[in-house]
């Protein structure tokens, strides 16, 4: 028998009829049978062939067997899921109307409204007019809904247990005196966490997520072991607010605002930054604190401090904001910092200032550059097109095997000096040699020598120059 079919649906149907014969006339009908249209359909038709129900010029009238049907007295189960739409009902079950709420398992299409209805109250998508979602809506939020005071009762469990995990929450609600069901509790604490976004952080396999949005609700509904949620509401301290100047746009002394403005800041620094010890070590050590945060609470009112301050939150005064300011720039400034020195370093192992003046000399020596690294090295820096900061960065990127200087380590950066030192001094030789201008040789027996190369071949030249370098 379908689901719809059952003494609950029946006896509500018929009620509804018996009030009013106009009943499936109006709109949302389907909203106080508790059922989607289709199966509002199937039910009716049922009934007029079962002879519960007549029509007459689209008004419905009750038969005597949909009276006798009304006056029947049924065995308790059936009775609790009639008036309050559950087959067991405990001390506090609220009254549902919508039949796929009260359901162990919830149907596909009660998923997809619940998916919807998140939408609406997390990003303003408008409810469709008469659907599932709206009803559901309609039933469970308003003001005098039978509901209110077990929804009341969950926000205060969340509010007042500290760090919850989900698991226990819905095990707590889906068990007596409560008797919900899953989609229930999904739904109540949607709501819950829309209408306290900004005192609620949520961890997923006890990560801080920087957003509650539709997919992280989605997955708090089917996987509720991963969750735990906690109140980060503290009392308020005016340094915060001076603090979050440096991070957000506006001012706040939210902890979960200021979280996430750090937290995307770290984000937007570089690889190198992450990671290299060349920082003073009051900002290694505060990168650390936020790289390995639990905890919005911890973070901004014990850690941060004890590493700027050496004190908790409360006992710090402006200073920290000067700390505060100071370490973030420091960490803004680092990889602009390993710019500037490994081109300075490149510069000076070339014994040169300046890109144009550079690539001057590389052109002198280009028909002596037979090693493949100098020829490859000489195409980049004969590069135009491109600033200076993407030219150096082009260079040592080569140098250190594709390697990008944003994702570079300490060793790195050494590696990348050694092998510019070896680079360097190769192109030396060879410029020693190649470039007239650096050739100033007056000595006859070097005059004879060089010109005894010169009647050699290319090859036989190529042979003597790499034993000279090698030397």
């Amino acid at each position: 028998m379908c689901d719809c079919l059952s003494s609950k649906n029946v006896f509500r149907m018929l009620c509804c009829v018996r009030n009013d014969a106009k009943f499936f006339l109006k709109e949302d009908a389907s909203y106080f049978c508790g059922l989607a249209k289709t199966k509002m359909h199937e039910l009716r038709k049922h009934l007029i062939r079962e002879n519960f129900l007549e029509e007459h010029k689209r008004e419905y009238f009750l038969t005597e067997k949909g009276k006798e049907f009304l006056n029947r007295i049924f065995d308790e189960e059936t009775t609790n899921e009639i008036k309050f739409g559950f087959r067991k009902v405990y001390e506090k079950t609220p009254v549902i109307i919508c039949d796929a709420l009260t359901k162990e398992k919830a149907p596909s299409t009660l998923t997809r409204a619940i998916r919807l209805l998140a939408k609406h109250l997390l990003e303003g998508c408008e409810l469709r007019k008469n659907s599932t979602e709206e009803f559901i809506y309609r039933e469970l939020f308003d003001g005098e809904a039978s509901c209110r005071s077990v929804r009341l009762e969950m926000e205060n469990y969340l509010l007042e247990g500290g760090r919850v995990f989900l698991q226990d929450l819905f095990e707590k609600f889906m068990a007596p005196p409560y008797g919900l069901t899953r989609s229930l509790v999904s739904v109540f604490l949607l709501d819950i966490l829309v209408r306290n976004k900004n005192i609620f952080a949520i961890y997923e396999r006890h990560q801080f997520q920087l957003k509650f949005d539709v997919l992280i609700f989605d997955r708090m509904m089917f996987c509720p072991q991963n969750f735990e949620l906690q109140k980060t509401e503290m009392e308020e301290i005016p340094v915060l607010k001076e603090i979050s100047l440096l991070i957000l746009p506006e001012p706040s002394s939210n902890i979960l605002d200021l979280t996430r403005g750090l937290i995307y800041f770290v984000r937007s620094l570089e690889k190198y930054t992450l990671h290299t010890e060349r920082l003073s070590k009051r900002t290694i050590r505060f990168r650390n604190v936020i790289l390995n945060a639990k905890d919005p609470v911890s973070l901004f009112y014990r850690d941060i401090p004890r590493v700027l301050c050496g004190k908790l939150l409360k006992e710090c005064d402006s200073s920290i904001v000067n700390a505060f300011a100071d370490a973030c720039k420091e960490l803004k400034g680092c990889y602009d910092n390993l710019i500037s020195e490994i081109n300075g370093f490149f510069f000076s192992a070339f014994y040169e200032f300046e890109r144009e003046s550079l690539k001057k000399r590389f052109e002198e020596a280009e028909e002596f550059l037979y090693d493949r690294e100098l020829k490859i090295m000489y195409n980049n820096i004969r590069e135009d097109v491109i600033s200076n900061q993407q030219w150096i960065e082009r260079i040592a990127t080569f140098v250190n095997k594709s390697r990008v200087p944003k994702d570079w380590s300490d060793e790195d950066v050494s590696d990348f000096k050694l092998k510019i030192k070896e680079m360097a001094t190769k192109f030396l030789g060879i410029e020693a040699v190649a470039s007239s201008c650096c050739v100033l040789i007056k000595d006859k027996s070097v005059e004879e020598i060089l010109n005894r190369i010169g009647c050699l071949s290319y090859a036989q030249r190529m042979t003597v120059l790499k034993t000279l370098v090698e030397r």
